[in-house]
């Protein structure tokens, strides 16, 4: 099936998809679009796991006639271990990213640090869905860490040791499992999440009854009406993150999606984002056959790239839509 091929199948339980390719090494499910469930629309991108390796199977991402983006198949349940290893870069952040990263990093995020403390107050609950091993709940708090409630929620058991480590609670499992209190948060932060989970309306739906009236929901996500999203459109861009991305968004489709969970959409706005153009670079190198090279030279974490990209970025942003796309929702939109 080439590229822009229709694709338009019954939702019905039935056999695996007869295009894998012979031999797939993935364990995999159906997917569908996250808006209106249908699995439906063309070819926009495929490929393997570029970054970690922990699949050859090719993989398809489909853009529903809706506007929804989905990948289908996707790996089931059973290959969540193993698509999310050990190494995953998001279980030892701080680690993995060195001090000068971290102080780079740091200064690109004072902003976002500083709106997310606008709608925390002092005695206040936060909760970081995919919180890692829970640095930006620290940075969040602050001085201001004593008179905070700051909980997390993650499934990897070393993020997890990492998280309560630094004093958090952790709520253990997958946020489609977990238990959250009713009524209990006052801000919820989901950074790069709503699109690695298989229902993200339904995973909206559960922090919208999280929160308390009047609470808001910050959702950070890849931005697919992004330069780099649309250069690298076909195979290799860094916001695919194949595949573990099994649902993408644009400045239209997101809060859609919110509307439909009960939420109500407050603001939209760019994020600079120069990790996903070193991801692009890294995955094409990659393809090529130089994946050593590739890690070598295009690790997300390498300084020598963040600068120039971080400029990219800065003039993207003033004149459109950057890599990574930031909407603030609020509790209360009725259904």
């Amino acid at each position: 099936m080439s590229p822009g091929a229709a694709h338009s199948r019954s939702t019905a339980p039935g056999p695996a998809r007869e295009d894998l390719p012979p031999g797939a090494d993935l364990p995999t499910e159906r997917g569908s679009c996250a808006l209106c469930g249908e699995r439906r629309g063309t070819r926009l991108a495929s490929g393997p796991d570029f970054e970690y390796d922990t699949t050859r199977t090719e993989l398809t991402l489909w853009r529903c006639a809706c506007g929804g983006v989905y990948l289908d198949p996707r790996p089931s349940h059973a290959a969540l271990g193993r698509i999310y290893p050990d190494s995953y870069y998001a279980y030892d952040f701080v680690a993995k990213a060195g001090g000068f990263v971290m102080r780079f990093k740091g200064m690109a995020e004072r902003a976002k640090l500083d709106l997310y403390r606008r709608y925390l107050p002092d005695g206040g609950r936060a909760l970081d869905v995919g919180c890692g091993d829970g640095h930006l709940l620290v940075q969040l708090a602050g001085e201001r860490r004593a008179s905070l409630e700051l909980h997390g929620v993650e499934f990897s058991e070393a993020a997890v040791l990492a998280a309560e480590a630094r004093g958090l609670v952790v709520h253990r499992g997958r946020i489609e499992d977990v238990s959250l209190p009713a009524r209990a948060f006052d801000l919820v932060i989901m950074n790069q999440l709503i699109e690695h989970v298989a229902d993200p309306r339904a995973v909206l739906a559960k922090v919208a009854a999280s929160l308390r009236p009047g609470g808001h929901v910050f959702v950070e996500t890849p931005n697919l009406d992004s330069w780099d999203a649309r250069l690298f459109r076909r195979r290799y861009w860094g916001g695919y993150h194949l595949p573990r991305h099994f649902h993408l968004f644009d400045t239209r489709t997101l809060p859609a999606l919110a509307r439909r969970a009960g939420l109500e959409p407050v603001a939209l706005q760019p994020l600079v984002c120069p990790q996903f153009w070193i991801v692009s670079l890294h995955n094409w190198l990659s393809d090529l056959g130089a994946r050593r090279l590739a890690d070598r030279l295009f690790s997300p974490f390498n300084p020598v790239w963040l600068a120039p990209f971080t400029l990219v970025e800065l003039v993207h942003r003033r004149l459109g839509w950057t890599s990574n796309l930031q909407m603030i929702a609020r509790q209360g939109a009725v259904r």
